[in-house]
């Protein structure tokens, strides 16, 4: 489907819905910058969960010879990206240089809030730092990563992914007065998503607000007793938080007006978690801005808009009971146990 089409297709769904100053600069702007080679490369370490999803989309999968990523966690991933298999498992939690020198790469992605790109880069590999919290940032690491990959497909999805996104959001306007929206990210322990992050961004470019006032960043432990009382109109579980539907039994969770209105959902899932750092972040918008503001998902035209963006973004073919299943946050289904 060419990029014409996907445009007309989802703002029509979307209506329905840098010794001491360097101290104080971001990690990238104190290292090397990592070099474009005159050849595109051929053997790339990925070491940013996130940032997996940016390479396959870009046409970079079969070049990934070391991931941080596991099927266990990632499994839409693993499925529709059989490439993947073959690459060696590394431990995010410790990029070994010695062991990513093994892979011989000629690039490595690291992700810029971490402690790694400083032991890699001194180890001599060519490392470049990768983070986002913002949907500019998010578009110029596209453009960034596509840059690095230096391959007429990488350039061209690049561009047809910031047209598209562009697009999307420009019909999303803020709403100050709109629903307060909490975004679960795990139910037990309970975490949630504040400001300075990309999942605000999403709520408010939906037409909401976001309910966890007073927290910054992703993932933060907060209290029920604090859910309570921001009690939020509307609450979103991540696809993996646990099960959205126990909530009504709870003697505190059925006090919050979200549950008794019945206004729970959750996130629907992809190669990547939609509602988090990598490209289906598009879809998220477009499925966000329905449930923020008709409290419901056309799942035909979801599901429709799912199978275009999978086909034009990462040349997948994916069926409509694929699509459905990411949509109702589940996995690929021989993943069922």
């Amino acid at each position: 489907m060419k990029q014409s089409r996907i445009l007309k297709r989802l703002p029509a769904l979307t209506r329905l819905a840098l010794l001491g100053s360097a101290l104080a600069l971001p990690l990238a702007a104190v290292l090397p910058a990592p070099v474009a080679h005159a050849a595109p490369p051929s053997r790339i370490a990925e070491g940013w969960y996130a940032h997996n999803a940016t390479l396959i989309m870009l046409g970079a999968q079969d070049r990934i010879v070391g991931t941080v990523a596991r099927q266990a966690m990632l499994p839409w991933m693993f499925r529709l990206v059989p490439e993947l298999a073959k690459a060696k498992t590394l431990d995010p939690g410790n990029l070994n240089a010695e062991e990513v020198l093994a892979l011989h790469p000629d690039l490595v992605f690291v992700t810029s809030s971490g402690h790694a790109a400083d032991a890699l880069t001194h180890a001599g590999l060519n490392v470049a730092p990768e983070g986002f919290d913002r949907f500019d940032s998010m578009l110029d690491c596209v453009d960034g990563t596509a840059t690095l990959l230096q391959t007429p497909i990488a350039a061209k999805r690049a561009q047809a992914y910031r047209s598209a996104f562009l697009q999307v959001i420009s019909q999303a306007p803020t709403n100050p007065d709109g629903p307060h929206v909490l975004h679960v990210e795990s139910l037990k322990p309970l975490r949630v998503d504040g400001d300075d992050s990309i999942i605000d961004q999403w709520i408010r470019s939906a037409g909401g607000q976001n309910a966890a006032q007073g927290i910054h960043g992703n993932k933060q432990p907060v209290s029920i007793e604090q859910v309570l009382s921001w009690n939020p109109d509307i609450l979103i579980i991540a696809a993996n938080a646990g099960d959205p539907a126990t909530l009504k039994q709870d003697p505190v969770w059925s006090k919050i007006k979200a549950v008794q209105t019945g206004r729970v959902y959750r996130n629907p899932t992809g190669l990547f978690p939609w509602d988090r750092y990598g490209p289906e972040l598009l879809l998220q918008v477009i499925w966000a801005r329905q449930i923020v503001q008709t409290g419901q998902v056309d799942a035909p035209a979801m599901v429709r808009s799912i199978r275009s963006f999978y086909h034009d973004f990462y040349g997948i073919a994916l069926s409509a009971d694929d699509a459905q299943r990411m949509l109702d946050a589940l996995p690929p289904a021989s993943d069922t146990p």
